[in-house]
């Protein structure tokens, strides 16, 4: 395994649950559906992680428990926690934003002769495309 989630050891090649850890995931998640920051719940929960970190614990799905990882948080728990994300982020209008798409324009036009040879080597091709260059239109 490349990377062990917060909250688990892996001993003998088996994952175990990291009690202390768990502890702290269980009130970072306490702590944030009190109302408290990401960042604040997770200094309560004493996780000192970036906004992001905080983000990617109360996401992993992991922690529902599957084949691998024994459950540390329960269903509802972890739903409400994304409910309270979600109602956040729109509060915040962090929703629905699309980036501004950028159009690259040229600041130069080309006048080009018409392209008669193919080469199979796109060095070549490139070399040949490039000396049909006439001139620069601005």
């Amino acid at each position: 395994m490349a990377h062990t989630p917060f909250g688990y050891q892996i001993v003998g090649g088996k994952v175990f649950v990291n009690e202390q850890e768990a502890e702290r995931l269980k009130t970072l998640f306490k702590a944030y559906l009190s109302g408290k920051s990401m960042q604040n719940a997770g200094k309560k929960a004493n996780i000192n992680r970036t906004h992001s970190g905080i983000t990617r614990l109360l996401t992993d799905e992991r922690y529902l428990g599957n084949e691998i990882f024994p459950a540390l948080i329960s269903k509802e728990v972890f739903e409400c926690a994304q409910e309270e994300r979600h109602k956040r982020a729109k509060k915040l209008g962090r929703l629905n934003r699309k980036k501004k798409e950028e159009r690259f324009q040229p600041s130069y036009e080309f006048l080009i002769n018409e392209i008669e040879k193919e080469y199979d080597n796109p060095i070549k091709q490139a070399e040949y495309v490039y000396s049909l260059i006439q001139s620069e239109v601005t």
